[in-house]
């Protein structure tokens, strides 16, 4: 049973903490929470510019003796470190790192807890429509540790409200990730030809930061798993996100009616498991039918996504 809501809390009030805040999510994050008048700490490897009235602690999540300093008598707390490419490391920040975390915003008396996990822990499916019950079979070790770690935050913390986001593949001015394609050259086009049927999974960071902030407010009296994704909009594919982007990058209207031609689905992925083993369909849609039902509306989705990196390209 969770203690009951401070509203002074939930307005900005009190002290918000944001590890990983100099990432994608993270700092989008920091900027919603100054806006609503959070006194906002900020957690960071590097020495990211912030506005002066953020309290910046430089240090990562495997130094619990930073940590407690940095959550002490905090209300809320936003976990969004994480490590993405370096195998070394990765358990280490991911899994302890994320137990350093939450063992510090249990002392401190932290009343709300997001820790923005990743899709990716779902790993290899068997259905097109993955939810919050599809079973998670991770397979690389980056999927493994995010699972590890939503294992950690889902037990829960003593009197605080625990929500964990699955985003999909995130995107942002200067992170185009599927768009790059749009670059043209020989190879990019052949995977459009070959992968262009394909989702593409793309949602906009400033959509997930949304999201979390959102949630932050939402009375629960478990921990909760949410997906945040597009996937259920029809053109979120290799061909029709990419076809938008040009289309808005050139100034000019998209047509729908103008998506490149493309191999079928099945195609695609036979190629796939043929040089890379065994892997989903690339027509797994992560639905965000749960969060959606809370109320929460996407107020930049697909389009608004693809428009707004387009409009900083062009």
């Amino acid at each position: 049973m969770t203690k009951p809501i401070d509203r002074r809390k939930t307005t900005g009030a009190g002290v918000a903490c944001v590890t990983g805040a100099s990432g994608i999510i993270g700092r989008r994050i920091v900027a919603r929470l100054m806006d609503a008048g959070w006194r906002v700490r900020a957690l960071t490897r590097r020495g990211a510019a912030f506005d002066a009235r953020v309290v910046v602690f430089k240090g990562d999540v495997c130094d619990a003796s930073t940590l407690q300093e940095f959550v002490k008598n905090a209300d809320v707390m936003f976990h969004c470190a994480a490590e993405l490419n370096d195998e070394s490391t990765m358990w280490d920040v991911n899994v302890d790192g994320t137990q350093n975390v939450v063992n510090a915003a249990s002392r401190s008396g932290v009343t709300c807890f997001c820790f923005i996990s990743s899709a990716g822990v779902v790993g290899n499916v068997t259905e097109r429509i993955v939810d919050e019950s599809t079973a998670c079979r991770p397979y690389n070790l980056y999927e493994k540790s995010k699972w590890a770690a939503e294992n950690i935050v889902a037990k829960g913390i003593d009197g605080c409200r625990v929500a964990i986001l699955r985003p999909t593949n995130v995107v942002g001015e200067g992170k185009p990730g599927a768009m790059s394609l749009a670059a043209g050259g020989l190879k990019n086009r052949l995977k459009l030809f070959v992968k262009g049927g394909e989702c593409a999974h793309i949602v906009h960071a400033d959509d997930v930061a949304a999201a979390a902030i959102y949630l932050m407010n939402l009375k629960s009296e478990t921990s909760q798993c949410y997906f945040v994704s597009c996937d259920e909009e029809p053109l979120n594919t290799y061909a029709g996100v990419n076809a938008m982007y040009v289309a808005y990058r050139n100034g000019i209207s998209f047509d729908r009616r103008r998506v490149p031609v493309h191999l079928p689905v099945c195609v695609a992925h036979a190629v796939r498991r043929l040089v890379r083993g065994k892997r989903n369909r690339g027509d797994v849609c992560y639905s965000s039918k749960k969060l959606l039902s809370t109320g929460f509306s996407f107020s930049n989705g697909l389009e608004g996504a693809i428009r707004r990196i387009a409009e900083v390209d062009a």
